[in-house]
């Protein structure tokens, strides 16, 4: 399954993608969200951890991060209950304003986490965007 999202923060670039990329902080603002933690950083990869708890339906995910600073983030999923997921932050700064771009591309890995999942992961998505416009504020 596909999802794309898109916002305009009236914030410049860089805050922008640090409040993406301070994946710790994520528990904090991100509805749903429970849990988040890096668990391996480097230069310009990572690999963390999200936790979600989706109405009494706990959820944990670890994908792999490759950074390039400003620009993208690309994920790859690490553990979870999905056959696959990728994903792409995307940032392009216009006139002081950050256009974000959200790609995420899954497969669950049985038809009771697709369903469970599934609808939840699209507003999930939603919420995360929203989230990071409202942190930006």
């Amino acid at each position: 399954m596909l999802i794309k999202k898109e916002a305009i923060i009236l914030q410049d670039i860089k805050t922008v993608f640090n409040i993406v990329n301070n994946i710790n902080s994520y528990k904090n603002f991100v509805p749903y969200c429970i849990g988040s933690e890096v668990l391996i950083e480097k230069d310009d990869e990572l690999e963390a951890k999200l936790d979600f708890n989706l109405k009494g339906y706990k959820v944990s995910f670890t994908t792999n991060n490759k950074i390039n600073k400003y620009k993208d983030i690309k994920m790859t999923l690490v553990n979870g209950p999905f056959k696959y997921l990728n994903g792409l932050w995307n940032f392009k700064e216009v006139e002081g304003k950050t256009i974000i771009y959200l790609t995420i591309n899954y497969e669950a890995k049985n038809k009771i986490i697709e369903y469970t999942i599934g609808k939840s992961l699209d507003k999930i998505t939603n919420y995360l965007v929203e989230a990071f416009v409202n942190e930006s504020k």
